[in-house]
């Protein structure tokens, strides 16, 4: 699936893409194929999905329960980067840090995830890594104004959070597969 472009009429600077009718249909078609996804992403040979998605697993706040999720992500070396939508919920049990299990492109990791935002000295580092690896439309997709070299627009650190949430991961090494939640 493509990243709308800045120029498509559901995407504007006062409607982020993530409050448009298209993305909640985008996001049902997602959560009923999110069960074949993560059994794709389980596999041995995740293939082609495996490159963009991550399978992440960790531990509710409240219920102590175990989640998984597939997630889009960029890595560099031990430093993995994943921008959601502030309507998914899943990114709550990272606030403050949080110790998770990764699949990334078929090995296990066990990492440290935690939410970053505008004030974060990480911060920029993970927008200009979103930008090398998916390119800049895809943050414009969620209502962030980036250039091709992976800055925010003048005046869009403000309303940073309301339209993306980024995701620091900081793998700590390979660990074997985690029982199914």
């Amino acid at each position: 699936m493509t990243s709308p472009s800045n120029d498509d009429p559901a995407v504007t600077a006062d409607r982020p893409f993530t409050d448009t009718r298209r993305f909640k249909v985008m996001r049902r078609v997602i959560d009923a194929g999110n069960p074949l996804v993560k059994a794709l992403l389980r596999s041995r040979v995740p293939g082609p999905m495996g490159r963009s998605l991550l399978l992440l697993r960790f531990q509710g706040r409240k219920s102590n329960r175990w989640f998984e999720t597939p997630v889009g992500y960029a890595r560099e070396g031990d430093r993995v980067v994943m921008v959601t939508s502030p309507a998914y919920r899943w990114w709550h049990n990272l606030v403050g840090g949080a110790d998770v299990a990764v699949r990334v492109a078929g090995t296990w990791y066990a990492a440290r995830a935690r939410l970053l935002f505008p004030d974060d000295p990480d911060y920029d580092g993970a927008v200009a890594l979103q930008v090398r690896q998916r390119g800049p439309r895809m943050l414009a997709g969620f209502g962030l104004e980036v250039d091709t070299d992976g800055r925010l627009a003048p005046g869009a650190r403000a309303t940073a959070p309301e339209k993306a949430h980024l995701v620091l991961v900081e793998l700590l090494g390979t660990i074997p597969a985690p029982p199914r939640p």
